[in-house]
């Protein structure tokens, strides 16, 4: 049943994935299809999904299914969750550092990262490791990248071709979406008012960003 209603939401979204254009809700929706290891305590044999085969299920055998039903079974006591490696303490103390070295560049995360991290926590706090050492390193990491994205904005000048946003989430993306595209429209404006063709007053920016609030990792829901 739960499949069928998440058919019935794909059939709704707007083509492909483009987080870009979604809401947040829809977006974590999309994050909901990336896949996860689980351990499950019980044996079922393969089942087929709109994203394929998965499965067979064997008490205390990784398998990896969807964020979505491994969400599901998690609230049904059904499974634990395996952590991905990324969302692991030193790992995460380690892209914070590097995040804070270089100033103009995002450190490489998954896409879907924010909405990822935050679904396990609310859900399968005590699968996570140190959670809470965790939630407050999510939190710095989505600071120094926020810092980014408002440095580099306030260093365009004139008018501006297109910007460049190297390893962008698809949350950071929604967070900007609006505001890029207002201040490009505006250049825009500006260009045509002015005359100006784009190779006289053209800008390239390069530069990481992201709205993503302490709060998304702050709350603590423990299962």
């Amino acid at each position: 049943e739960r499949e069928r209603e998440r058919e019935r939401e794909r059939e709704r979204l707007p083509g492909l994935a483009m987080s870009q254009l979604l809401s947040i809700k829809e977006t974590e929706f999309v994050a909901q299809d990336q896949l996860i290891t689980i351990l499950p305590n019980f044996r079922m044999p393969e089942i087929s999904l709109v994203a394929g085969i998965i499965g067979p299920f064997e008490p205390q055998q990784p398998v990896q299914v969807p964020l979505w039903l491994a969400l599901q079974l998690r609230k049904e006591g059904k499974c634990g969750i395996i952590a991905p490696d990324w969302l692991d303490i030193d790992n995460l103390q380690a892209t914070e550092a590097q995040e804070r070295q270089d100033e103009k560049n995002f450190t490489p995360l998954p896409y879907h990262y924010a909405e990822i991290a935050s679904m396990l926590l609310k859900t399968a706090q005590s699968d996570v490791k140190d959670s809470r050492k965790v939630r407050t390193v999510l939190a710095n990491i989505s600071d120094l990248r926020s810092c980014k994205i408002k440095s580099g904005l306030k260093s365009i000048k004139g008018k501006v071709d297109f910007i460049k946003l190297n390893n962008i989430s698809a949350m950071e993306l929604y967070g900007i979406r609006k505001f890029s595209i207002k201040t490009l429209n505006t250049f825009k404006s500006l260009s045509q008012a002015t005359g100006y063709e784009p190779s006289q007053i053209s800008q390239s920016a390069s530069f990481g960003n992201s709205t993503q609030s302490q709060s998304q990792f702050s709350q603590e829901d423990d299962f």
